[in-house]
């Protein structure tokens, strides 16, 4: 991460020397991956204090945010948001301005979820829950990433499999092959005939298949992947927080990844907020239901939470890329229902996003009651006789 911001930041300066542009698309990663690395090295030095067995590293970690700072954040997230709406066109101020707004559009609205998500809540000891978020930003995405293209490779070698057998198509396709090397890939005529090949029915259902089902499947047993590791040593409770802060360190990975698309920076970082809610809330059920699962071998519990969060995943992004479709059929003016659904689309989203919430807050609120308030469980204690939800 260090790296890549790193690099970034010396091609701005080289353009900013050598009279040229300086891009958006320079500076923003220069920030973004900046911070993320700084996450990482805090991260870092607590496993090294373990390593080198420091007490403190085994206290309490304290995690706690006020109403009003709660509100403050918010504000400033949603002021930085348009804000980079309003500068969107000005190619002269967005390499500068992006960069200081990208870390609160980004980061606030994640903190602020996990805040209201872990509320009284324990975490585990400072070096349990920084090593957490830590391989949630870095084991867990990798893992998935190589699953999710091994998985596109064999959709891919079906796909193509399925076109050999199909002659007809095989030459429909050769034929738009051809035509595209004529008109070059971006010009608008080359749009224009991609756009009916793009919205068939049978591209839709593989896109789907892929995106809403084989996606969620891989991601919901991965995300939390420091909350298997740590599962003996946790409670129910933390590994709700646990598993909530491993969402949000998965869902940084990926808003960071996309923030670098600065043409539509503020509309993009505003839908991810829903994205970061669904992998808070997701990760945050499985990772209650991973300890009970091994404290009290409650594992039909463990196989209906994973069910559920692959279903609220598989259906939130089943509405993003039947949205992304509708948009495709709509620009080029296709025929049928499929143009004309946006709205009610963003509607189901944001019921979705609502039906989250609400999800977190009430496994928020059941899980508090385990706490005793008298004598709360300290972090990282194996408790044998825990109450559960």
């Amino acid at each position: 991460m260090l790296g890549i911001a790193l690099f970034m930041g010396v091609t701005a300066l080289v353009s900013l020397f050598t009279g040229t542009e300086v891009r958006a698309e320079q500076t923003v990663p220069l920030v973004a991956f900046g911070f993320e690395a700084m996450v990482l090295l805090a991260a870092a030095f607590f496993s090294l204090q373990k390593f080198l067995h420091r007490p403190s590293v085994d206290e309490k970690a304290l995690v706690s945010i006020s109403g009003w700072q709660i509100i403050l954040l918010v504000i400033v997230a949603a002021v930085s948001l348009l804000i980079g709406y309003q500068i969107g066109e000005m190619r002269n101020l967005i390499w500068v301005i992006l960069p200081i707004l990208t870390i609160p559009a980004i980061v606030f609205p994640l903190g602020v979820l996990l805040a209201l998500g872990t509320h009284k809540l324990p975490f585990g000891t400072r070096w349990q829950t920084w090593s957490v978020l830590g391989l949630a930003m870095t084991l867990a995405p990798l893992i998935l990433f190589a699953l999710e293209i091994f998985i596109g490779l064999i959709i891919f070698s079906a796909v193509v499999a399925y076109v050999i057998v199909q002659p007809e198509l095989a030459q429909e396709l050769q034929r738009l092959s051809q035509e595209l090397m004529i008109l070059g890939p971006e010009s608008e005529a080359a749009l224009e005939l991609l756009g009916p090949l793009l919205t068939r029915p049978g591209v839709m259902a593989t896109a789907l298949i892929y995106i809403a089902v084989l996606v969620p499947a891989i991601e919901e047993i991965f995300k939390p992947l420091g909350v298997w590791l740590f599962a003996g040593k946790l409670s129910p409770a933390q590994g709700l927080t646990l598993g909530a802060l491993s969402g949000a360190g998965y869902g940084l990975i990926e808003t960071v990844g996309v923030s670098t698309q600065t043409s539509e920076w503020a509309s993009l970082l505003f839908s991810r907020i829903g994205t970061g809610l669904l992998h808070i809330t997701t990760s945050a059920l499985m990772g209650a239901a991973i300890v009970l699962a091994w404290r009290e071998r409650r594992y039909l519990r463990l196989l209906g939470t994973y069910l559920l969060a692959v279903l609220l995943h598989g259906l939130w992004n089943s509405l993003a890329i039947i949205f992304t479709f509708s948009t495709i059929a709509q620009l080029f003016e296709q025929p049928g229902v499929l143009g004309t659904i946006q709205s009610p689309l963003i509607i189901a989203l944001v019921l979705l996003a609502v039906l989250l919430f609400a999800i977190l807050m009430i496994s928020n609120l059941r899980m508090r009651k385990t706490v005793s308030p008298a004598a709360p469980i300290a972090p990282g204690d194996n408790i044998e006789n825990s109450e559960t939800m």
